[in-house]
């Protein structure tokens, strides 16, 4: 039995409910390793099993952290823990929350009460406003002097955003990392100030047109975290010139750490790349046909597993003209081509045009054996897997063409010309000369034209009289 499960509520939902209440109002605000004890206890308690150590284990943290996990979930109204050993966790419906009540000392609160009214008089802070604030200090263990340092600093940054969800969020996150106290907020601060110059520098290159806020300040105390300097920053900023400002900036800068590219010259060479690779995508939708109104997601999901399987760009420019040649105007169909050829070890132009002159060459030996049994229609992969199959077994060329023009103005030639050559490969018979005389010894069993006409016949006394005799006819007008 495991040591989470989940209430009747729940259950009655019968399904794994990550209801968009948890990732809108919940999730935003989580720490990710909250969020992942929370998912994974999910799991556990649909299925009845786990305990606290191996949910420990299996996570890689401490039994005290997937209890504080399921704590903080708790306060959430999410969860309810047991009162007593054994520890249990019971799910509860996101939808029907049952949140902590948490006592907090009103005399303990009260200078920060006055103070934050102070900080807002122009708005008028509710319970709830002010609620918010104690409980994130009580849970974050934040100083009181602390919190209404950030209070004034979002506030001092204007650009409207001082609401408490915002405030709240910046106070939660510089919790995370570290800044707790007075001394440690300021310092923070100042810090975040002291860079004013290198956003300005990076506004300028994004052509952003506005007074710096906090999150443009906590994103650049990031990226110096991630490592980059401030040339790096600006070669990333102008490849994103007048192309959604700091938040694409950072998604990009993101994208960058991922790749492993921290120096400028790193930064210059992946986003000259980038662009060569985003060009490749436009020109490989052209030739086939398709249109996207953005090519990121077919970047993403194609022509960068494409180029990581080790394809040369002029060989999936080649891959795709030939794709167009044979009808296909999808990328999904071309997806399966490029993975054939990649399982046979073609990864160049050079390579790849020699398979596809191959190809043709067969397709036009297929044309050629429609031509000599009277079938007409295009080279399709059915007949192309049979004229592969006809090669594997022995018979050349000449043999398949002498075969199929037996068959010539028959109903289904095709099939009859494979049949003909299955029975003859179990003879071991795969010479022209010993193949045609074999076949002249079978009865002829040639079927006669299709006709789309229905047949009856008549006695010849039912014919007479069906028929008029138009000389006896005119001798009685």
């Amino acid at each position: 039995m495991g040591f989470v499960k989940v209430s009747g509520e729940f259950i009655r939902q019968r399904y794994i409910p990550i209801d968009d209440i948890f990732i809108s109002q919940y999730l935003p605000n989580a720490d990710p390793t909250d969020v992942k004890i929370y998912l994974y206890g999910l799991s556990c308690a649909l299925k009845g099993e786990g305990e606290l150590s191996q949910t420990a284990n299996k996570l890689q943290l401490t039994e005290d952290r997937v209890r504080a996990g399921f704590e903080y979930w708790e306060k959430k109204g999410l969860v309810k823990l047991s009162a007593t050993d054994p520890f249990t966790v019971t799910y509860l419906s996101v939808r029907e929350p049952e949140p902590t009540i948490i006592k907090l000392n009103a005399e303990k609160y009260k200078p920060f009460v006055e103070e934050a009214v102070r900080i807002y008089p122009e708005r008028f802070l509710t319970p709830n406003d002010l609620n918010a604030y104690m409980e994130l200090m009580h849970s974050e263990k934040i100083d009181t002097n602390a919190m209404l340092l950030i209070m004034q600093y979002c506030k001092d940054l204007g650009g409207g955003k001082t609401g408490t969800k915002y405030v709240c969020a910046v106070a939660r996150a510089w919790a995370q990392e570290g800044f707790l106290t007075e001394k440690q907020v300021a310092a923070h601060i100042a810090e975040l100030e002291n860079n004013n110059e290198d956003i300005r520098k990076l506004f300028e290159a994004l052509g952003v047109k506005r007074a710096a806020d906090i999150d443009d300040r906590q994103a650049y105390h990031k990226w110096k975290k991630y490592g980059f300097g401030l040339d790096a920053m600006l070669v990333a900023a102008r490849s994103r010139k007048k192309k959604g400002g700091m938040e694409k900036l950072d998604l990009y800068m993101e994208e960058l750490k991922k790749a492993g590219a921290i120096t400028a010259a790193d930064v210059a060479s992946y986003t000259e790349n980038k662009e060569k690779i985003r060009d490749l995508a436009v020109e490989i939708c052209q030739t086939l046909g398709v249109y996207y109104s953005t090519t990121d997601s077919v970047v993403e999901v194609y022509v960068m597993p494409w180029l990581a399987k080790g394809f040369e760009y002029d060989a999936l420019r080649c891959l795709s003209k030939y794709c167009f040649l044979r009808n296909v105007h999808t990328l999904d169909v071309m997806n399966n081509m490029v993975k054939k050829v990649a399982s046979l070890g073609l990864f160049t132009e050079q390579e790849i045009r020699a398979y596809v002159d191959r190809q043709i060459e067969i397709d036009e030996k297929i044309r050629a054996v429609y031509d000599a049994c009277g079938y007409i229609g295009g080279v399709n992969n059915r007949d192309r897997e049979s004229y592969k199959n006809w090669m594997e077994w022995g018979f050349d060329e000449e043999t398949v063409l002498a075969v199929a023009s037996r068959f010539c103005g028959t109903a289904f030639p095709l099939q009859q010309v494979s049949r003909t050559l299955g029975a003859m490969r179990s003879k071991k018979i795969f010479d022209k000369e010993n193949v045609l005389v074999e076949m002249d010894k079978q009865p002829d069993k040639k079927p006669s034209q299709a006709h789309d006409y229905m047949e009856h016949n008549f006695s010849e006394e039912k014919l007479k009289s069906a028929l008029v005799n138009f000389d006896e006819w005119s001798d009685e007008i």
